[in-house]
């Protein structure tokens, strides 16, 4: 920055004195305006035109004009008797700009001193008229028709009147040539020697405290404009449901989740439900590609695999991908299709046993879309479920996303509770609060959140020093810091579920 420098003329702006008569002579005085008025005054295009006039610029447009009052500046500091106007120029010369304060100084006293002046001046011009109104109207007389003696008298009576006129003429003149204005110099302008700008110190601090709030307004609008979740205590915050497990994000071409992943998952959900029997699960997401159906198989898995009885319904059936992904066929399933068992929920048909990874389960598919999906469930789900409930301990329903369609908001209901599937770097904050006050209108129990797709370098990662890279539920799992093993240890069947009628 180029070094500027601060000149400042201090005027002093009286009020009218009470002994302006004392030697018989009458001061006239500019009438008493508020201090606000003469820094108007100062900064107005007059008495800057006039200032310039003085620093040798004449016939200075309205661009230069312009100019000059940016480099001005016009401080009152105002008191009961007194006050101080303050003429402050700023340039990189600074005898230029003691010199255009003094001279921005002079023009305002003399603007000041012209409105003392104004009605005098009016006064003048005014008696002046009237005396050569009289000088005309003498000629005129003079040189008339008329008696000697009536010309005489006509033209002595004029010169009288015109003598008069001009003893209030010159009376005036004396009073104007006598104005003063309220304003007087108190202390010129002298050039600065140091600059007042730049002030690399305050500068700096200015600088970094404006850096501080622009970085914390940055952030907050950030944090505004970004909806989505940033981690497992965030969602876990937002929702108030407790986060039931967090799975990572699963190499490319594999759609099974480790049964170390699961383990947390079911235990969870066991202990949650633990009064509940049979155990209806649907796991379902507020949107599509959230992991849901991945969640759903590696649940029932789990579920097999710790002796549970138990059926996987893929009730997706817009868009189906668990039964494929279970390796189900249509030669396999034949008639056994969700489908088929909705249309007739009274038949004989029986769910289709599959063998993945070691575990039996039974699987209800869904191969193809079907048509109108959400009156088909509306219609037969309740009784199917009815009927399968006496088969089975645990029932998992992969459900279609519950935002998009409401077939969801149809098999929730018969349902135990509900799992919500959230993918950590998708999932948006207002899709998840919509889903959650849907099932809270319709009374929906929703037994808490699995994270999906976490970022191995996020919680995964940090949990990973236990043993395994797989994240683990806060509301009912086992306590935080736990050695893990291949597969949680889970209460069995048998102490959780009493041993019913029909053998199961």
């Amino acid at each position: 920055m180029t070094p500027e420098y601060d000149s400042t003329a201090t005027l002093l702006v009286s009020r009218p004195g009470s002994a302006q008569g004392t030697f018989g002579v009458s001061l006239v005085t500019a009438p008493t305006i508020d201090i606000t008025a003469y820094q108007a005054a100062a900064k107005s295009y007059p008495v800057l035109s006039t200032a310039l006039e003085t620093l040798g610029v004449h016939d200075a447009g309205v661009a230069t004009v312009g100019a000059f009052s940016k480099v001005v500046s016009v401080r009152a500091e105002s008191a009961q008797q007194s006050s101080l106007l303050r003429v402050t120029v700023r340039d990189a010369d600074p005898s230029w700009a003691a010199e255009a304060a003094n001279a921005l100084g002079n023009a305002l006293l003399g603007w000041d001193i012209a409105r003392a002046k104004q009605n005098l001046q009016v006064l003048i011009a005014t008696l002046q008229s009237q005396i050569d109104a009289f000088d005309a109207e003498i000629v005129g007389a003079s040189t008339g028709v008329g008696s000697d003696a009536s010309q005489s008298t006509q033209v002595e009576g004029i010169k009288a009147l015109r003598a008069d006129r001009a003893n209030q003429l010159n009376a005036v003149r004396a009073l104007s040539a006598s104005a003063v204005g309220l304003l007087e110099v108190l202390e010129p302008a002298m050039p600065a020697l140091r600059p007042s700008r730049p002030q690399p110190a305050r500068n700096a601090a200015l600088a970094f405290t404006l850096g501080l709030f622009l970085v914390y307004g940055l952030v907050m609008l950030r944090e505004a404009m970004n909806t989505r979740f940033r981690n497992s205590e965030d969602i876990q915050r937002a929702t108030e449901l407790p986060v039931l497990g967090e799975f990572p994000r699963l190499p490319s071409g594999t759609t099974r989740l480790p049964s170390e992943a699961t383990g947390y998952l079911r235990t969870n959900i066991m202990f949650a439900t633990s009064q509940d029997l049979p155990k209806v699960i649907v796991v379902t997401s507020p949107g599509p590609a959230e992991g849901k159906s991945t969640v759903a198989l590696g649940l029932a898995q789990s579920l097999a695999r710790n002796d549970y009885n138990t059926l996987l319904i893929d009730a997706d059936m817009r868009k189906p991908t668990v039964s494929a992904r279970a390796g189900l066929t249509k030669d396999q399933v034949g008639n056994s299709v969700l489908r088929a068992f909705l249309e007739n929920p009274d038949g004989s048909g029986r769910p289709v046993t599959v063998h993945l990874d070691g575990v039996s389960l039974d699987v209800l598919p869904t191969l193809e879309p079907a048509p109108d999906p959400t009156e088909l469930l509306s219609r037969s789900f309740a009784t199917l479920l009815m009927r399968l409930k006496g088969q089975y301990d645990a029932i998992v329903i992969d459900s279609p996303p519950t935002l998009p369609v409401a077939d969801t908001l149809t098999i929730a209901p018969h349902a135990t509770a509900v799992v919500l599937a959230l993918s950590l770097p998708t999932t948006d904050r207002r899709s998840t609060a919509a889903t959650l006050d849907l099932y809270e209108r319709i009374g929906v129990r929703v037994l808490g959140t699995v994270i999906t797709n976490v970022d191995h370098g996020g919680r995964a990662a940090r949990v990973g020093k236990y043993g395994y890279g797989y994240g683990y539920g806060y509301g009912y799992g086992p306590q935080a810091g736990a050695q893990p093993k291949s597969d949680v240890a889970t209460p069995s069947r048998k102490q959780l579920l009493p041993r019913r009628q029909d053998g199961y």
